[in-house]
């Protein structure tokens, strides 16, 4: 048995597969959820700390950000290795 791998941050989590129908019970529950390189974000509790503002995810809601979230944020804040 294998247990997760820790990093300065602690033990890492394992990673969930979402269903593309389980995505969209979430946002239709009014969730707010986007995809950035692939992974499922939750970005509820980011929304009134956005420097851009909460339209600016508001608006990548149910859609793929990876090209918006890659021209404007920098690669560590995203992996959280900043």
């Amino acid at each position: 048995m294998s247990s997760p791998k820790s990093s300065s941050r602690g033990p890492e989590k394992a990673l969930k597969v979402i269903s593309r129908r389980d995505i969209e019970a979430q946002i239709a529950e009014g969730r707010h959820i986007i995809v950035v390189n692939g992974m499922v974000l939750k970005v509820d509790a980011w929304l009134p700390y956005h420097p851009g503002g909460d339209k600016a995810i508001k608006h990548m809601v149910g859609r793929d950000a990876t090209d918006e979230v890659n021209a404007y944020v920098c690669p560590p804040t995203v992996t959280g290795t900043c």
